[in-house]
C-alpha cells in the first residue's frame, strides 16, 4: 500500500480483495482516511473516506432503529448528494434493498414501483423549481400500503413544507437521536451484528430497468455482481497515472460522475468504481452540459464515463473548445453504438477511451476493450470478456425446458449470454419474468445478438442488435446497427436511427431517420445513393431527415427510446402508404 501512495500511477488494482461493497470504504478509510470520496461539483461539499465510514455506521443505526431488516425494501426518489449515497451503503451494511428511482417518473409511475417491491420506506424531495416531489410523497402516502415511513429531504422551515405523515431529513437525522443510538451500539452490537449476516449474495440494490423493450422490471443486484464488475470496468481502463502537481497521497482517479443513481452508469459503475480502487468521485446533482465541463476543468477529472448522446451534448455546447479538458485520460462511452466519425471525436478527448458491453441485469460491464484499440477497430465492436472474472458466450435460444441453448461456434451469431458470478438474483417478486432471463444453469439471455471475431489476436465481441428489433426485409435478417454505421459514414451525418415498418410485399421494410449536423447540405436522394454501397436487402426502404435542432425520443437513462420511435415511424408509414408511396 505505500507503493501506491509514493507512486499512484501503479495499479488501480484494489489490493485487499473485497467480497463486500461497504469492505471497500472501509478499507480505505484505514489507509487513506483523508482522500475525499465524493465531491459535490456544485457548492464544493466534500467528503473523505474516513468520513464516509463513519457515517455509514451512524445512517445504518438509524434505520436499524426504524425496525427495518435484511430484506427489507428501501425507495429514494433523490438527486445525486453524498447523503443519498451514504444511505446507499447504510443500506448494503445491514441488507436493505435500496432502490433509488428517477426522478422523472410521474407520482402514479412512482406508485407502480414502489408497489412492486413493496418498500417500507420511501426517501423523496420537497418543492423543486422543476417538480412538487411533495405531490409524489402525497401519492405513495396514499396508495402504497406497504411503506411505514416518509422522509422528506427538505428543511422544515414554513407551515407546509413538509407533508403531512412524512418527516424531514433534519428530524429523521436529529443528533441527539443519533448520538444516543450511536452509545447504545458501543454495549449492544447492534450493528455488528446485522453487518455479519451480509454475504456476497445478499441482495443490495434493485435498478429498474429502462423500459427500451417493455414495462420497466425491478433487478435485483448482490454485492458480488458490482464488485465483479467493477474489475472489469478497471481492466479496460487502462492506467491512470497522477498529475505532475497532484500530492502523492491523493489517487489520480478522479471520476465525474453524471448520471442519474437510478441507472447503473452511475452508482454501479463510475460512482462504486471509484470506490473500489480508492478515488475520488466528483458529483453533480442532475447532469448539465456546461456544469459537467466546468468540473472537469475545476477538479482535473481523469475519468469521464458516459452515453454518446451526453458526449454530443457536451461537442455542440458553444464553448466547449474553450475549457480545459487535458486532465481527462480514460473516456468511456456505453449504452449506444459509436459509429467511426463518433469515435474519432473522442479519441481526441484523452489518450485512453473504450466502450464495452453490458446491462442493468449484469451491474453495468461484462465485456471492456483493451486499452489502445484504435476507432477503426472499435467500430462495432463492444470489446473482450474477462473469463478469469466472467465468461461471455455466444448461445441458440434459450430451450423450452429452461436449459441453455448450445453454445455457438467462434464466428457464429447468436444470443449473447452473461455468466455467475455477474448475473443478478432475478426480478424482485417475478419469477416468471426471470425465468425468460436466467437458464436453469445461472446464464443470464441478454437479448443482444452478437458474434466473437478475432481483431489484433484477441477475441472481440461484435453486437448484431436487439433481438426485438431485427428487420425481416424482403426474407433477410437486416440488424439496424449495421445500416445505421454505413450511413454515418457519409460527412455531415449527426445521427442515424433505423426501425423497421409492416410492409405488404416485403413483410417489413426498413425506414431510416437521418439527422444531419448544422448547415449539412446532404439530401435524401445522395443518402440513398451512397446506400448503393451496401446489399440491396439491407437499403432502406424510405428516409427522412430529422430536424437538426431536435432530440430524438430518449428513454430515462437518456438512451434512443426505440419503442417511441416507432410510433413516429408508424406515422409516417401511415402518410406514405395513402400516398402510394410505400408497400409499392
Amino acid at each position: 500500500m505505500a507503493n501506491n501512495q509514493e507512486n499512484p500511477s501503479t495499479s488501480l488494482a484494489n489490493p485487499f480483495h473485497p467480497t463486500l461493497l461497504n469492505h471497500c470504504v472501509e478499507q480505505w478509510a484505514k489507509e487513506t482516511p483523508k482522500q475525499i470520496a465524493m465531491l459535490q461539483h456544485e457548492d464544493g461539499k466534500h467528503i473523505s473516506y474516513e468520513k464516509f465510514a463513519s457515517l455509514i455506521d451512524i445512517f445504518a443505526l438509524r434505520l436499524l432503529d426504524l425496525g427495518l431488516k435484511k430484506g427489507d425494501r428501501l425507495a429514494t426518489q433523490l438527486v445525486l448528494i453524498p447523503e443519498h449515497v451514504i444511505f446507499m451503503y447504510a443500506c448494503f451494511k445491514i441488507g436493505v434493498i435500496v432502490a433509488p428511482l428517477d426522478l422523472r417518473l410521474k407520482p402514479e409511475e412512482v406508485v407502480r414501483d414502489v408497489n412492486k417491491i413493496r418498500a417500507k420506506v420511501f426517501f423523496f424531495l420537497g418543492n423543486t423549481p422543476v417538480t412538487d416531489f411533495r405531490e409524489i410523497g402525497q401519492a405513495v402516502q396514499d396508495k402504497c400500503s406497504s411503506v411505514e415511513h416518509l422522509v422528506q429531504f427538505t428543511e422544515d422551515k414554513n407551515p407546509g413544507d413538509i407533508i403531512t405523515g412524512a418527516v424531514s431529513i433534519g428530524k429523521f437525522m436529529n443528533k441527539t437521536k443519533l448520538v444516543t443510538l450511536k452509545i447504545a451500539n458501543m454495549f449492544s452490537g447492534r450493528l455488528k451484528r446485522a453487518q455479519s449476516q451480509i454475504t456476497p449474495r445478499t441482495a443490495a440494490l434493485i435498478i429498474y430497468t429502462t423500459g427500451t423493450t417493455g414495462a420497466p422490471k425491478p433487478a435485483v443486484l448482490c454485492h458480488q455482481n458490482i464488485l465483479v464488475q467493477n474489475q472489469i470496468l478497471i481492466k479496460g481502463m487502462g492506467e491512470i497515472t497522477a498529475d505532475k502537481n497532484q500530492s502523492s497521497s491523493q489517487s489520480p482517479f478522479v471520476s465525474m460522475v453524471n448520471l442519474p443513481p437510478s441507472h447503473v452508469g452511475c452508482v454501479t459503475e463510475t460512482l462504486m468504481t471509484s470506490f473500489y480502487v480508492g478515488g475520488k468521485a466528483v458529483m453533480l446533482r442532475i447532469f448539465d452540459v456546461q456544469a459537467t465541463l466546468e468540473a472537469i476543468q475545476a477538479h482535473k477529472v481523469s475519468l469521464l464515463g458516459q452515453i454518446p448522446t451526453q458526449y454530443r451534448m457536451l461537442w455542440n455546447h458553444p464553448n466547449c473548445e474553450s475549457y480545459d479538458l487535458s486532465s481527462l485520460q480514460c473516456v468511456i462511452y456505453a449504452g449506444a453504438a459509436g459509429d467511426l466519425p463518433f469515435l474519432e471525436r473522442l479519441q481526441k478527448m484523452a489518450p485512453n477511451f473504450g466502450t464495452g458491453l453490458g446491462m442493468t441485469e449484469n451491474a453495468g460491464f461484462a465485456t471492456f476493450s483493451k486499452p489502445g484499440t484504435c476507432p477503426q477497430d472499435l467500430v462495432g465492436q463492444v470489446g473482450s470478456a474477462f473469463p478469469e472474472l466472467a465468461k461471455v458466450s455466444i448461445r441458440q435460444p434459450m430451450n423450452s425446458n429452461g436449459t441453455a441453448g448450445a453454445e455457438c461456434e467462434h464466428g457464429e451469431s447468436g444470443e449473447i449470454c452473461y455468466h455467475p458470478p455477474v448475473v443478478f438474483l432475478g426480478y424482485y417478486d417475478q419469477p416468471e419474468e426471470t425465468q425468460k432471463a436466467i437458464s436453469k444453469e445461472g446464464i443470464l439471455y441478454t437479448g443482444d445478438l452478437g458474434y466473437f471475431k478475432d481483431v489484433n489476436g484477441e477475441a472481440s465481441l461484435f453486437l448484431s442488435g436487439r433481438r426485438k428489433f431485427i428487420i425481416k426485409q424482403k426474407g433477410y435478417n437486416v440488424f439496424p446497427t449495421e445500416v445505421e454505421d454505413h450511413i454515418s459514414r457519409l460527412d455531415g451525418i449527426a445521427q442515424v436511427e433505423v426501425l423497421g415498418g409492416k410492409h405488404l410485399l416485403f413483410d417489413e421494410a426498413i425506414f431510416a431517420y437521418v439527422k444531419l449536423e448544422a448547415n449539412c447540405p446532404l439530401t435524401v436522394p445522395e443518402i440513398m445513393a451512397h446506400c448503393k454501397n451496401i446489399a440491396s436487402y439491407k437499403r432502406p426502404h424510405h428516409i427522412e431527415i430529422w430536424p437538426s435542432e431536435q432530440e430524438f425520443p430518449l428513454t430515462r437513462s437518456a438512451k434512443v427510446d426505440k419503442m417511441a420511435l416507432q410510433k413516429y415511424v408508424n406515422a409516417a408509414i401511415d402518410k406514405l402508404r395513402i400516398q402510394g408511396q410505400w408497400d409499392a
